[in-house]
């Protein structure tokens, strides 16, 4: 029962994941393209947020939870960053937080309750890797950063090859039963990124 109910949620739970996925292979591919840019990484926060408030109303089941980390750290990341291409060449500052703010509302509107929150401590205190798990979404996001201005024509299998990763590595963390499993999955599935972006940067600035 818990992968059938996996199966019809699993779309959402990766969406997030793919969009900064495919945001990273267009920067690569097409570097000056920056409204289409603008529509993946628009299409990246929303997701994240309708994944938020979904978590929210349906009391963070474990599918939602990475949602938290995605909405939290790509808010308080935009707070810092100026968008020339909406004519604005100020930071954003607080007004990047409005979008989480106004999902948190409408989510306490909908589901006024303590209930979400005591879930989501009661999943952490039974098993820590959730806690890893909730900061797992915004991994790909982060990659993506350390490539940063930096273009050459074979870079776009990073996004490739890393997206796939951490999908896959999601995917299975949800679907196996055995914690011990879960928290290798975990792991393995986030030191191989982390080790093959770096060794890939270090290639790229050694040449």
């Amino acid at each position: 029962m818990k992968n059938k109910s996996f199966n019809k949620t699993s779309i959402l739970t990766i969406t997030p994941i793919l969009l900064i996925g495919v945001l990273w292979l267009v920067e690569e591919l097409w570097p000056t393209n920056s409204i289409l840019s603008l529509i993946f990484f628009i299409g990246f926060i929303v997701s994240s947020l309708i994944l938020l408030g979904i978590g929210w109303v349906k009391n963070f089941p474990k599918w939602t939870i990475h949602s938290i980390g995605i909405s939290v750290i790509v808010s308080l990341f935009l707070m810092n960053v100026s968008s020339p291409i909406l004519n604005r060449t100020e930071i954003w500052g607080f007004i990047a937080l409005i979008p989480l703010i106004l999902t948190l509302i409408i989510s306490i509107l909908i589901h006024p309750s303590f209930q979400p929150l005591k879930q989501l401590y009661n999943q952490i205190k039974e098993e820590k890797n959730v806690l890893i798990f909730l900061f797992y979404g915004i991994l790909l996001f982060i990659l993506m950063m350390g490539f940063d201005e930096i273009y050459r024509p074979f870079l776009f299998l990073y996004p490739v090859i890393l997206t796939a990763i951490t999908v896959t590595t999601t995917i299975l963390y949800l679907e196996n039963k055995s914690k011990t499993r879960r928290n290798l999955i975990l792991i393995i599935g986030t030191i191989i990124p982390i080790l093959i972006a770096i060794m890939g940067i270090m290639n790229l600035f050694g040449k």
